[in-house]
């Protein structure tokens, strides 16, 4: 993905509405299948409220579920919507060239795991995941990177750890970058970056520097360690839209 992408939630009424706008401009949208990030691969594209539950239901179905977006239609889209539309945007995001001055050492990393302003806004069902199917990806993914030393609870605490830096940061860019808040890992060990590209943990911040996860790279719709400059249009829409 090298262009501008732009992310809306729709409530049923205002998705029966965008559908019609499409079909009158004949444009056929995306529809994903089983999993909403299917749909970055489209011109423009769009995933239920039940398509969170397919491959997502374990890691990015909790922090949708918590969201004000629980029950809305995700459309995403290579151009802007026109203006009865525009209320219902929530994010841009487009590739960044960044490169981040500080990671956390594994001390900060278990602090920011740990990290009680970030546990008082973690969905409830975040701790639910599968141990067997934890276990088989940390394994995947040790296998991919080589790194044998890889476990389940280390993994998962970094998954954790990066969804913290986002919803109580300690580590930020600078003012050339909005002063956002960065991923904190590689892509391989990062987990529903959907969180953040679309807003689910309804961040204050006005920009969030974001990295795929695995699950983005096996679909293909985002480069490997790559950041991805998510601006939140509620929390600074002249900026964004002038």
């Amino acid at each position: 993905m090298s262009e501008k992408k732009y992310s809306y939630f729709f409530d049923s009424s205002m998705f029966s509405d965008v559908m019609e706008y499409l079909k009158e401009k004949d444009i056929t949208p995306g529809e994903a299948k089983q999993n909403p990030c299917e749909i970055l691969k489209d011109e423009i594209g769009f995933a239920a409220p039940s398509v969170w539950q397919v491959i997502c239901r374990h890691d990015a179905l909790p922090w949708y579920e918590k969201s004000k977006k629980e029950g809305k239609y995700l459309v995403i889209s290579s151009f802007a919507l026109p203006g009865k539309f525009s209320n219902c945007l929530e994010t841009t995001f487009e590739p960044v060239e960044f490169t981040p001055a500080d990671l956390p050492s594994e001390g900060e990393f278990k602090n920011l795991a740990e990290d009680p302003d970030y546990l008082s806004e973690e969905p409830d069902r975040w701790k639910d995941f599968p141990q067997t199917m934890g276990a088989q990806i940390a394994k995947g993914i040790g296998n991919i990177t080589k790194n044998k030393s890889i476990t389940w609870n280390s993994l998962f605490r970094t998954w954790t750890a990066n969804h913290s830096n986002f919803v109580n940061p300690r580590f930020r860019a600078d003012e050339k970058f909005l002063n956002a808040p960065y991923s904190i890992a590689d892509s391989y060990h990062i987990s529903s970056c959907c969180a953040e590209l679309f807003n689910l943990i309804e961040s204050q911040e006005k920009a969030l520097l974001v990295r795929p996860c695995t699950g983005a790279l096996m679909l293909n719709v985002l480069e490997k360690d790559r950041y991805y400059m998510v601006k939140i249009i509620k929390n600074n829409p002249k900026e964004i839209l002038s």
